[in-house]
């Protein structure tokens, strides 16, 4: 059996079309049929029934597709590992980082890291807590900035610090606003969030929608920088963490102000193998990012809060 094979049977089987399963693999449905042909050939047995509406599974195509699935998944996890091992080798480390560490903690890294091993390399990725979590979960990822612990046998999170979204805009937007901002306030304003953030509006809408409110003026963004400009001309508030418009902020072309929810507080942790799993390299990298993270707790600076 070859692994193709399989995973043309898989898609055939879940979408119950042929057709379906060669446009979702991107192949020729003819390619898909010879596959699972040569794959009852060899078993000696009808794997599929066919039939003008499409396929469906026959009694021993239901017992195949539960064993093909499984040999899939472990394939699948091997490949990852394998391919984590190879880049351990060459002196790669993928770092997932959260938005507002890419202008402040990643080119400090990148300094370090380059001075001490030349021969390392970082990749970092950028997203937000959930994705980064997903991602670490399935090894695509050496360390991950996350919001929230994970306990596993071979992951160690380790607490850097904690941080509150805020309210940011140009300064001359928030005369007559209050200090801190009632969520109440914000149904009016004009607000730009990430679309994909989808967990931190959430958290303004559930709070409104006990209250009978909801957010009325919102648009959606997705760049970094274009929500950046709406807040810097004077057209939108922005809800973030200080630490994403430090630059900003210190020029004073932004304001940021706290809003009074108190889920906008977060923890930020670190994820990353147990210290016994960590290869020389790994434990470099992880001790690079708590003193990286304890020298801008100490400046101040990102307003960030020591745990």
């Amino acid at each position: 059996m070859k692994i193709d094979q399989l995973r043309y049977f898989v898609v055939a089987a879940e979408e119950k079309s042929l057709t379906r399963a060669a446009e979702i693999l991107e192949v020729t449905q003819p390619a898909i049929g010879l596959q699972i042909k040569s794959l009852e050939k060899r078993f000696g047995i009808n794997l599929l029934d066919r039939h003008s509406r499409g396929v469906s599974l026959t009694k021993e195509g239901e017992f195949f597709l539960e064993k093909a699935t499984d040999i899939l998944k472990l394939s699948d996890q091997v490949d990852r590992e394998m391919k984590t091992k190879g880049s351990l080798q060459q002196g790669i480390i993928r770092i997932g980082v959260l938005p507002s560490l890419t202008s402040n903690l990643v080119p400090n890294m990148l300094e370090r890291c380059y001075d001490s091993h030349p021969e390392v390399r970082l990749v970092f990725t950028q997203g937000f807590s959930s994705d980064l979590f997903d991602q670490w979960q399935k090894e695509l990822l050496d360390f991950a900035f996350v919001s929230n612990q994970i306990e596993t046998a071979k992951s160690l999170t380790y607490p850097l610090y904690n941080e509150e979204f805020k309210l940011i805009g140009n300064p001359e937007m928030f005369n007559g606003l209050s200090v801190p901002v009632p969520v109440e306030e914000l149904s009016n304003l004009p607000l730009v969030f990430d679309g994909r953030d989808l967990e931190l509006r959430s958290k303004f809408q559930d709070y409104l929608k006990n209250k009978g409110q909801e957010l009325k003026d919102v648009i959606e963004i997705s760049s970094i920088t274009i929500r950046k400009e709406f807040a810097k001309k004077q057209r939108r508030f922005c809800i973030a963490p200080s630490a994403l418009f430090q630059d900003d902020i210190r020029r004073g072309d932004c304001k940021a102000v706290p809003i009074n929810l108190e889920t906008l507080k977060r923890t930020v942790y670190l994820v990353g193998p147990k210290m016994n799993l960590m290869n020389e390299i790994q434990q470099v990298i992880h001790n690079y990012i708590k003193d990286l993270i304890e020298v801008h707790l100490n400046s101040g600076k990102l307003d960030w809060e020591r745990i």
